[in-house]
């Protein structure tokens, strides 16, 4: 097993697997699920949207609950597409563009927290999501965009068109998103 240091925080990429495993000499890489969709396909289809972004979060077994913001559900296909037509978060982050992203859900100006909640919810919910539809990664970078600081760690993904380059994390089985998220953002 392999583990990392993000933000401090140690982590590691593991799934819960049985010990007894007939191959214990092998060392399996953690690699995302393979998308099912195409990028432009469920950026113009709600539907298609929530069904490959819930089947996604199933595959890691975590239940999926739309979070509300300002007592509304948050549209995360919306939110989804917006940060991805700018070139993902990373690139939103560091291009300073993210009060372009909030303007665009018209919440009221009693949510001071908007920009602060909408990267909370997209680097739990979305983040990993972007990196297969959007940039077609097959394995999680070591580091991500640090959204409390605004800054971002370097996950390698200018644009989806310069390829992927799989960083092998030491595990078994399958990533889980769940070991990447920065533990400031929990609420």
């Amino acid at each position: 097993m392999s583990s990392h240091m993000l933000n401090g925080q140690k982590s590691s990429a593991t799934s819960n697997s049985n010990s007894n495993s007939n191959n214990n000499n092998s060392k399996a890489s953690s690699y995302y699920p393979p998308p099912t969709a195409k990028y432009e396909d469920i950026a113009q289809s709600s539907d298609l949207f929530w069904a490959t972004l819930e089947a996604f979060h199933k595959s890691f077994g975590d239940k999926f609950k739309v979070p509300t913001v300002g007592g509304k559900a948050l549209d995360l296909h919306r939110l989804f597409v917006e940060v991805t037509s700018r070139g993902g978060l990373g690139k939103v982050i560091r291009d300073r563009r993210w009060k372009e992203v909030v303007v665009v859900f018209n919440f009221p100006t009693t949510i001071t927290s908007a920009s602060f909640v909408l990267r909370k919810y997209y680097l739990s919910l979305l983040y990993h999501f972007e990196q297969v539809y959007y940039f077609r990664k097959e394995a999680p970078s070591s580091s991500m965009p640090d959204a409390v600081s605004g800054s971002s760690l370097d996950n390698g993904s200018a644009s989806p068109e310069e390829g992927s380059t799989i960083n092998q994390l030491g595990g078994q089985g399958m990533f889980h998103p769940r070991h990447f998220i920065h533990s400031s953002l929990i609420i």
